[in-house]
């Protein structure tokens, strides 16, 4: 039963992690494209959302492992700094957590 629940876990955290990868790949090709429009002395209020998204897909396209490859350490940074979760150690397993004690000894199990 553990073992369905933790791999659930780490299918959701793969989902994610991916999902993030996507984005941030996605988000550099539009701050490329307008880095690129900006530097051909174009302005870039002057392009709609959907131009701009459509050459970043076409930049993407072109430097696709790239920017994937930037995005995969990016997440893999935050994914060590705890951001999809608890903060693992090297072995993989979370780092022991203190139990969370209510301020009333008796709840606690503490007699006066």
């Amino acid at each position: 039963m553990a073992e369905a629940t933790n791999s659930v876990h780490l299918a959701k955290l793969r989902a994610s992690m991916a999902h993030a990868t996507i984005v941030l790949a996605r988000l550099s090709a539009i701050k490329a494209t307008k880095r690129r429009l900006q530097a051909q002395g174009l302005k870039v209020n002057h392009f709609s959302r959907r131009d701009l998204v459509t050459r970043a897909e076409a930049y993407l396209q072109d430097h696709r492992d790239e920017l994937f490859a930037e995005a995969r350490e990016e997440v893999e940074r935050w994914r060590a700094s705890g951001f999809f979760g608890k903060v693992l150690h090297r072995t993989g397993r979370p780092e022991p957590q203190g139990l969370s004690l209510c301020r009333y000894q008796a709840r606690n199990g503490e007699r006066k």
